[in-house]
């Protein structure tokens, strides 16, 4: 089917063309996996000889670059055809090194942002990134070993991300799609459904180890949840003196996939890189969440509705969508869209959305070398244990290098072990029952020792190790760190006016900081004072009592979560009642603004300006009124479209009309006056006289005598 809208460019983003030719296109996407395009064309075709080249690009309807990555050719008696591979731009993160100088060993407390740049500035400022939402603090390690693609990933798997491609602007969400009422349902939009649930891979009750074989066992009950304690608690012997005596937790539906033969499902996680009880407590919670429930898949070959008739939704990767076949064992059944397959230029073709409750591949899936260097790290390790093999070819080397070193050891006749360096006799380290000196002057004095009432040094440089208690100074002028945290300025630590403790809280009555901080970039993901000042200022919420700015962006500005509110976004600016309704609305209509008055969300009145001029209007009646002073209207006003009634003017109100007006009266009196007089309205005759008398209302108008003879013989008036 010829498809005149998609564009193809050149390995620069040149535009060459369009594809007239290609047709069976086809998009597939899956949640932080492939995002993918292929289409067929003919190779005779002007399209392929002249426009698809390998590294080339081809841009969608949805605006969206691809990179042409492969060509496969085939033969069908005289036709030759050419099937096109594509992946998203976004997978060029694979082209480019991380740099060694950006490689993180090992950093406590980072923001996510901090390694977002860290990728932008790999690739020159070419791929950008967007954080929608509100991220923890992570501690980092091993960050950057590898492509930016790589680290990409390994962002998306310690802070749970996902991430949403626009081109060269890469966005990271908690949960990309949205809930917009999309359903599957027999009879209207289902053409054909495929509906499996699986427990192969169900766990009840999930073991956990870190690093050198480390558990949490011996930590305190206390950082249980309350459910987990009560799921720990039925089974004798796991808590012991308020302590946990297992590494393992309980699913809250174990009881209900138990049996006879099988009380628990048990799973097992090794994370290497943790070292601490309460990290390893939530990577063990978090696994075990995801593995409790049975696995659900539904494939589903749709009639795409929204070809036909714009008001139906359009299905999006990540939507939420509920599938409705009772007869398939699917009752309101909601998951996600975690993989969609389109035929964005087919009319006959319609979608079909893979739906799940968890997502069917891996984070590591969307890199394609990454397999090779998890291959490396299994070699090396066996159940989270290093193999013997490979630990005796490190001691094998560990004591060629130790033969290759300039110490030299010696057995003094008083006893001990002397270590001596070779090119320089004076330095020297002994060890012996006492303990061990470090001398660098032939051991005539000891510059630092290690015995058994402590250690003596002239400088300690370096990570200290566990200790009870470290106490400087004395009575309330004193500096302690102990289990507690670290301390300042009184014995008792609760009531120290500066402490820090295990979590890295800190309380400070007094603080002054001077100079520059961070590069005059602060990083946090919540930030609290009256006044900040600084360059930038990075991080998931900024609370404060004044902020003060020349320019102020964001994508949305409101006054509080709920309730009476105002919000301002790139709709507009629209204010909330104490219920949530929306009640006045200011923003942008055809060419003009608009401002729109409603009542809990129904429109109740609106102004607005556009090239036709400025409107106002409303549902119902429309009531100007000053309560002050009057209300004046200036220029021409035009009531010939207009009805108009219950309108009280006075004469004194209108200039001129007041003298009109008595000008009228006179003359009509004067009328009325000759009508009172001159009209005649009766007439009386006299037999007698032989007079005929006419009358008006005030007077005789005239006396006509009528001889006997028929004619007038006079008239007086």
């Amino acid at each position: 089917m010829p498809t005149p809208t998609m564009q193809v460019f050149d390995k620069n983003m040149r535009r060459v063309g369009t594809l007239v030719d290609s047709y069976d296109i086809q998009r597939r996407r899956r949640i932080n996996s492939d995002y993918e395009l292929t289409f067929m064309v003919p190779m005779t075709s002007e399209d392929y000889r002249e426009k698809i080249a390998i590294k080339g690009h081809v841009r969608d309807e949805r605006g969206q670059f691809y990179v042409i990555q492969s060509r496969s050719r085939s033969r069908e008696g005289k036709k030759l055809t050419a099937n096109i591979y594509c992946n998203h731009i976004m997978f060029k993160l694979n082209d480019y090194k991380f740099p060694y100088a950006s490689y993180i060993a090992e950093a406590y407390g980072i923001h996510l942002n901090q390694l977002t740049d860290l990728i932008t500035a790999a690739t020159g400022g070419r791929f950008k990134f967007v954080i929608h939402d509100t991220f923890d603090l992570h501690d980092v390690k091993d960050f950057g070993r590898g492509t930016c693609l790589e680290a990409l990933n390994k962002i998306v798997q310690m802070y749970e991300c996902e991430v949403e491609p626009d081109n060269f602007v890469i966005n990271l969400r908690k949960k990309i799609g949205a809930d917009n009422g999309l359903q599957y349902r027999l009879k209207k939009n289902i053409v054909s459904i495929s509906f499996k649930d699986k427990g192969e891979s169900l766990v009840t009750r999930m073991f956990s180890q870190m690093k050198d074989g480390r558990t949490f066992i011996g930590m305190d009950a206390s950082k249980l949840t309350d459910e987990e304690r009560s799921l720990l608690s039925s089974v004798p012997g796991t808590i012991v003196n308020g302590k946990l005596a297992v590494n393992y937790l309980i699913s809250p539906y174990a009881q209900y996939w138990a049996s006879a033969s099988v009380p628990f499902y048990d799973g097992e996680i090794i994370e290497q890189d943790i070292e601490e009880p309460e990290e390893l407590l939530k990577v063990t919670r978090k696994a075990l969440r995801e593995q409790e429930n049975v696995t659900l898949e539904v494939t589903v070959s749709t009639a795409d509705l929204f070809k036909i008739d714009n008001t139906e939704p359009e299905p999006h990767l990540g939507d939420t969508v509920m599938c409705i076949d009772p007869a398939m064992d699917m009752n309101k059944l909601k998951a996600r869209i975690t993989e969609l397959t389109e035929y964005p230029y087919s009319r006959d073709k319609h979608s079909e959305p893979t739906i799940s409750n968890v997502n069917l591949r891996d984070y590591a899936d969307i890199i394609s070398d990454l397999e090779r260097s998890k291959n490396i790290v299994n070699n090396s390790f066996s159940n989270g244990k290093i193999r013997t093999e490979v630990f005796e070819a490190y001691a094998k080397q560990a004591v060629i290098d130790i033969n290759n070193s300039k110490t030299e050891l010696i057995y003094p006749p008083e006893g001990g072990i002397l270590a001596q360096e070779k090119t320089n006799p004076l330095e020297q380290v002994r060890l012996t029952s006492k303990g061990i000196g470090i001398s660098t002057d032939g051991w005539k004095t000891i510059r630092a020792a290690i015995t058994a009432r402590g250690v003596l040094a002239e400088q300690i440089i370096g990570q200290l190790g566990s200790f009870v208690s470290l106490v400087i100074g004395s009575g309330n002028n004193v500096t302690k760190i102990n289990t507690d945290g670290i301390s300042a300025g009184n014995d008792d630590y609760t009531i120290a006016p500066f402490k820090v403790d295990m979590q890295g809280n800190v309380v400070a009555r007094s603080i002054k900081l001077t100079g520059q901080i961070d590069n005059s970039e602060m990083n946090a993901s919540d930030i609290r004072a009256s006044t900040v000042n600084a360059s930038t200022i990075r991080g998931s919420k900024l609370i404060g009592n004044e902020i003060e700015g020349g320019i102020i962006t964001g994508a949305l500005f409101r006054t509080a979560k709920e309730g009476r509110r105002i919000e301002i976004n790139s709709n507009g600016l629209t204010a909330y009642n104490s219920r949530g309704g929306e009640a006045v609305s200011l923003g942008q209509y055809n060419d003009g603004g608009g401002l729109l008055f409603m009542d809990d969300g129904s429109p109740r009145g609106s102004v607005y300006g556009d090239r036709e001029g400025f409107h106002m209007g409303n549902m119902g009646p429309i009531i100007i009124r000053s309560v002050d002073d009057a209300t004046y209207l200036k220029g021409p006003v035009d009531f010939s479209e207009a009805f108009v009634s219950g309108l009280d003017l006075k004469p004194g109100s209108i200039e001129g009309l007041e003298d009109t007006i008595s000008s009228f009266r006179n003359e009509i009196a004067e009328i009325r006056g000759d009508l009172f007089n001159g009209l005649i309205v009766n007439a009386t005759f006299d037999p007698s006289s032989r007079n005929l008398k006419l009358f008006s209302r005030g007077r005789t108008v005239a006396t006509v005598n009528i001889p006997a003879g028929g004619s007038t013989s006079s008239l007086t008036t």
